[in-house]
Formats: structure tokens, sequence, C-alpha cells
């Protein structure tokens, strides 16, 4: 009996059983009703984003000055439109969106990753759990043994049989959920877009067949379907619901970091507190050591100060010349607590990526968690793409305080009492633009995953393949 015999037989078979009609209708249904979900919080959330960045223009416009731009310009993270389709990392509670319903906080969101992860995953269980076992106990595997099918074409029928009549369904669902995203026009997919869901359902496919393998591994290793069944959800536990949860305690308990609130406090306390006992003291003893002749004028109301100044120009350029140091003494104390506090931060951040890494590693050995690597990945929902949009903010960081420090030396220059605490013109500053990282570049970084995912497919088939040729078919 040749392999495609085997094949179409296990699709025919598949297509007559209710677990494909039940593949179709929970693939459309969950697929459908999750985006269509999500699409309305996304758009909520972009909404919220934009009141916050209005918010933030008009605060700047009225309030601006330059001893707190760097605080009053930081960016908030906008949501990712790809959020329809994969929620990745919850960004909501350090955002404090306008909106928010505490009645949805009470149940997990269903994404496409929770119903590729979990419901699809067990699916392919539920699929091919009684692959050999249940054949065994009908009696189909001795009449097709007898007939000439080798062992081998068996197997791999059933294989290829069975991972198509999973697929099917599942495309039919993700194309109708893409169908849906692709008529919103809150969303403005761009051509990319596309390349990142092909990519996303590429990774899926092998995902969902890694777990199709493993359970006809388990039912090449079972006498009975029950056995097999009991076998197969102990091992979907396992790697699906054990494993991913575990490997970060596992990893914070092999390897140890300080606490993130305890750094953050430290941090806190250096750049504000002791920074301004620091500028205080140094303040004081420029005045005493330098400019013992305006002690008096530090004591002074400021409009008091500018008609002092004002009625005597000799005093006004010594007093220029004062602030002009005073402004240095600033510049300096901000320099060398940001250098010890940059210090800090980057032994703490370079201790918690090793940590993140060994706990990438542990979780690796699950197809879930590589899966959802790849998917958040692909989709900037996740670790790089917050990264990327870390660096992002920081480069504009740098442009803006750049152009602050120009503007405020400028209205130094025009009037010697201006002040860090002075109100500065700051609407015509650059404003930021978000550059997502380029489609090549994400799928270049998910490569391991496919690789890994393709491996534990490859693994569970080559295990299955050894089971099957001692197995006893009587």
């Amino acid at each position: 009996m040749r392999l495609g015999l085997i094949v179409r037989k296990e699709i025919l078979d598949n297509l007559l059983n209710q677990r494909f009609a039940a593949a179709c209708i929970v693939s459309v249904l969950l697929m459908l009703s999750s985006m269509i979900v999500l699409t309305s919080s996304y758009i909520d959330e972009w909404r919220d984003y934009q009141s916050r960045v209005a918010t933030q223009e008009e605060f700047i416009e009225h309030y601006g000055h330059w001893n707190r731009m760097q605080w009053m310009a930081r960016q908030t993270h906008m949501p990712v439109h790809y959020q329809a389709l994969v929620l990745g990392i919850d960004r909501e509670p350090e955002q404090q969106n306008f909106v928010s319903n505490p009645v949805s906080g009470l149940f997990s969101r269903l994404d496409f990753v929770a119903i590729v992860t979990v419901i699809m995953s067990l699916m392919a269980i539920l699929f091919s759990y009684d692959s050999i076992s249940g054949e065994r106990e009908a009696g189909l595997l001795k009449q097709m043994l007898s007939a000439g099918a080798a062992r081998r074409s068996i197997l791999f029928g059933k294989i290829f049989g069975g991972i198509i009549s999973l697929l099917v369904p599942f495309t039919i669902g993700v194309l109708s959920g893409i169908l849906y995203l692709s008529v919103q026009s809150g969303l403005q997919l761009r051509l990319a877009d596309y390349g990142a869901f092909l990519t996303l359902l590429a990774g899926s496919f092998f995902y969902i067949s890694a777990f199709f393998t493993l359970g006809v591994l388990v039912s090449a290793r079972s006498h009975t379907s029950a056995q097999a069944l009991l076998k197969a959800l102990f091992a979907w536990v396992v790697l699906v619901l054990f494993l991913p949860n575990v490997s970060p305690f596992l990893a914070a308990r092999i390897y140890r970091i300080p606490s993130a609130a305890k750094v953050n406090q430290e941090l806190v306390w250096i750049t504000s507190d002791e920074r301004d006992q620091i500028v205080r003291q140094r303040g004081q003893e420029l005045l005493r050591s330098q400019f013992p002749d305006l002690v008096a004028l530090s004591s002074m109301s400021r409009n008091e100060v500018a008609e002092r100044l004002g009625g005597d120009p000799a005093l006004k350029e010594r007093y220029a010349r004062y602030t002009s140091a005073y402004d240095q003494i600033i510049s300096d104390v901000n320099r060398e607590q940001r250098a010890k506090a940059d210090k800090i931060n980057e032994a703490f951040e370079a201790r918690s990526k090793y940590q993140e890494k060994l706990a990438t590693w542990i979780a690796s050995l699950s197809p879930l968690a590589d899966f959802v690597f790849l998917a958040t990945d692909i989709t900037e929902t996740g670790i790089s793409g917050d990264n990327h949009w870390i660096e992002e903010a920081r480069q504009y960081n740098g442009q803006i305080v750049a152009f602050a420090r120009a503007r405020y030396e400028q209205e130094k220059a025009k009037n010697p009492a201006f002040d860090s605490n002075d109100y500065l013109d700051m609407r015509d500053r650059p404003k930021f633009v978000y550059h997502p990282e380029a489609l090549s570049g994400r799928i270049e970084r998910v490569l391991p995953q496919f690789g890994i995912l393709i491996l534990f497919g490859l693994l569970f088939v080559a295990f299955a393949h050894v089971s099957f040729l001692k197995y006893d078919v009587r």
C-alpha cells in the first residue's frame, strides 16, 4: 500500500469524523471572537494613547522648564497594532490608561498565541493519541500490514494525513480572522504586516505539528487508546503548563539578583534627593567663597532681584557670572549623579539580562515557550520589541535634552536672572516618531525558534518511528 493512499485514507477518515467539524467550528469561532475583541481593545488603547500625548503636549506648553524637561518629555509606549492578534507583554498597568474596565482584568484575554499554544496543541493531541493504538484495537493495523503496507508508510501516512486534516480548519479560522483585521479602518495594515502574519502562521504550523507527532509517539508506545490519552495529556501538561511557568522561578533560584524595587529606590535617591543636597551645599560654598557680595540677593524674591539688577549694570554682570557658575554646578552634579546611577543601573541590567537568558534557555525545553518567543518577536509585542522601543525612546530623549539645553542657553543669554525653574518655550521641539524594526530583522531573530520547533517535531517523529517498528499489532 503506497504512502499516498494511506495519507488519503487518513484525511477522508478525519473529514468524516466529528473531530474535524469540531475543529472547524472552534478555530473559526475562537479566532474571529478573539480578533474582534482585541481589535476593539486596541482602538480604545490607541485613543487613550493619543489623549496622553495631547495632555503631555499641553502640560509642556504651559509648564515646561529646563529642570524637569527630561521627565516631562518622557514617552509612554504606544499600543502596537499587532495587539489585535498577539497581546504580548501587558503594558496597561504601567501606562495607567484613562479608560480601564476592572471587570476585564478578572479574566484572561484570548489571543492568537493562547489559541495556538493551548487550544490547538490540545486538539492536536486529541487528533493523534489513538492514531496507532486505536487502529490496533480496531484490527486495522493487521489488515494494512497483511495487505503489504510497510510500517514506515503507515506511520508517515498517518502523520501527514493527520497534520493536513488538523491544519486545514485552523487555517480557515486564521484566514477568517485576518480578513476581519484587513477591513478594519482603525488598524491600517501595511504590506510588512501580512508578511509577519504569514511568518506567524508558518510558526503555528510547526508548533501544532510538533504536538501532533508527540501524540503519534505516545500512541506508538501504548497498547490501548486509554493509556495513550493519559500519557499524552501528562506530556501536554508538562510541556505547556509546567516548564514555561517554572522556568523564571528556576532561573531566579539559580542566579539571584537584587530587588528591582530596591534598586529603583536607590536610583531615585541618587538622582533626586542626594542630587538636591549636593547642589545646595555647593551653591552655598560658591556664594561664600567667590560671590560673598551676592549673599543678600539670595534671600530676595525674584522681582526684587530683577529690580536691583536693572538699576546696577555692574551688579547685573556680576550676578550673570554667579548664575553661570551656579548652572555649571547643577550641570556637573547632574552628570556626576547620572554617572553614579548609570553604573548601578548597568550592573543591575546586566545581571537581569543574564537571568532572563537563563530563564529563556530553560523555557526553550518546551515548544510553547519557543512559539511564544517567535510570535511576540515577529509581532513586536515581546521582549525584543520592547528593547527596540526603549532604544528609540532613548535616542529621542537625547534629542530633546539637547534641544532644551540650547533653548535654555538662549533664554539665559537674554536674561541672566532666568533659571532652570522658569518657563521654557518648547512648542517647536522635535516630536517623537517611532520607527519599527524591519520585518527582515524580526524574521532573522526568530529563525532559531523555527529551528527548535522543527527539531521537536523531527525528534518526536524519529522516536515514533523507532517505537512503531517494534510495535506489537496483535
